[in-house]
């Protein structure tokens, strides 16, 4: 149960970048960045719970098969390298500049594909662990 709330956060989370980037293509970059801000501030708060909180069996049960080590192992990496380019994103946020928009553009387009992949490839590592669709 407490993993299929974590995919429903992180579903929720998703929403939010789409949302926030939506809000960026507009123009309206205040909202963008707050709701950035928030974003990347309860994904980190929710992945060190979701870590923390992890039985000591449960990594040795994510890992028990080679495929599933390959999809749990993608999803980490691709997910910390989402959260460096979230943290990167928001730390260099301006509310009242006139350049960062143009300056920050292509980071924003790679975090939001990050963002997805790592949504995506989450679902794989739900799949994994929880139904029998990997062995």
């Amino acid at each position: 149960m407490d993993a299929f709330i974590n995919l429903s956060i992180q579903a929720v989370m998703l929403t939010v970048v789409l949302v926030s980037m939506g809000f960026r293509l507009k123009g309206n970059y205040l909202v963008h960045g707050i709701m950035m801000i928030a974003a990347v501030a309860i994904t980190i708060i929710g992945t060190l719970v979701v870590s923390i909180a992890a039985p000591s069996g449960a990594m040795q049960a994510i890992t028990n098969t080679q495929l599933r080590l390959a999809v749990v192992s993608s999803h980490m990496t691709i997910a910390i390298t989402t959260l460096v380019f979230g943290v990167w994103l928001v730390a260099l946020w301006r509310p009242h500049s006139t350049t960062f928009a143009a300056k920050s553009k292509r980071q924003a387009q790679i975090t939001t594909i990050l963002w997805i992949a790592t949504f995506l490839v989450g679902v794989l590592v739900f799949a994994a662990v929880h139904t029998t669709l990997f062995g």
